[in-house]
This record gives C-alpha cells, sequence and structure tokens, in this order.
C-alpha cells in the first residue's frame, strides 16, 4: 500500500518488451494488440519523485475520484475471482505489469487511455483523437482554468 501509484496503459508487447524493435513498434501502431498496465508505487508526493516531469494537479469532487478509481480498475482484465492479473515485474522501482482490457493501436494509445479516464471522471477533456501527451497536457492545463470541482462538498 502507497499513497501514490503511477499506472499506465499501453500495448504488451511494446511495453513488455526486452529490446524495442521496428516490428515491435510497428505492430504496436497497426495492428490491435493486446495491452497491459504498469504500475508502479510511489511512497512519496509524485512532484518530488518525478521531479523532471511537469506533474498537473487538478482538484477533483469525491465523486469524480471514485468514477476515476472505477475507470482505472476496469481497465484490469481480472480472474473468476475477481482479481487483477500480474503478468511480470515492472520496468523500474517496485513495479509490475498486469493483464489490461482493450487493445491498443495508432489511434487507442496510452494518451487517449488518459484522456479517457479525465474525461469519464467529468473533466472538459475529449479522448477523440487525444494521440499525444502534450494534447494531454494541454487540455489538462485548459481544464483547471474551466473546472469547477468539489461543488457538492460546499452545497447544504
Amino acid at each position: 500500500i502507497s499513497p501514490y501509484y503511477e499506472i499506465g496503459w499501453g500495448d504488451k508487447g511494446f511495453y513488455e518488451a526486452e529490446e524495442i524493435t521496428t516490428k515491435i513498434t510497428f505492430q504496436a501502431l497497426f495492428i490491435p494488440t493486446e495491452s497491459v498496465l504498469h504500475v508502479v508505487a510511489v511512497s512519496k508526493d509524485p512532484r518530488n519523485y518525478f521531479s523532471n516531469s511537469e506533474i498537473i494537479r487538478i482538484p477533483i469532487s469525491k465523486n469524480a475520484h471514485r468514477i476515476l478509481n472505477q475507470t482505472i480498475y476496469n481497465s484490469f482484465q481480472t480472474n473468476e475471482k475477481g482479481e487483477v492479473i500480474k503478468t511480470r515485474r515492472g520496468i523500474y522501482g517496485n513495479s509490475y505489469f498486469f493483464a489490461g482490457n482493450g487493445f491498443y493501436y495508432i489511434t487507442n494509445t496510452c494518451n487517449t487511455w488518459t484522456a479517457r479516464i479525465l474525461e469519464k471522471s467529468g473533466l472538459p477533456i475529449s479522448s477523440f483523437l487525444t494521440l499525444t501527451a502534450r494534447s494531454v497536457m494541454s487540455q489538462s492545463k485548459e481544464a483547471i482554468e474551466s473546472y469547477h470541482c468539489c461543488i457538492e462538498n460546499f452545497t447544504k
């Protein structure tokens, strides 16, 4: 159990590869392929843990947080007992890969997945053709300015 987690969704063959080849890259982009989630336990504030990365904090309501968590959970494949399916150790730190739901391809990337999670949580972000990290980050910055969360926390 950790206070923070980094979760990434992507192509199983590409994400879990020991070596990235042209063939693996083309398969990931042009053939709908199995997905995995890479989950890293982060023990300290992500702004310190990922100090060389741009991080945007978007305050969300309790209901949006519940939806966000459920949508992420729905991205994991589960076994007959409802348990997520671990596939192997992750890339770095205390991380693991888990079998994912959905297929990865050129118009359904990790960035599309991230935008879809935020969109389903009620943020003014569109997952349609959101193919780059820059697009997700740009929309997230705009969302901070137009999204007014937590109204239910202030009503009487």
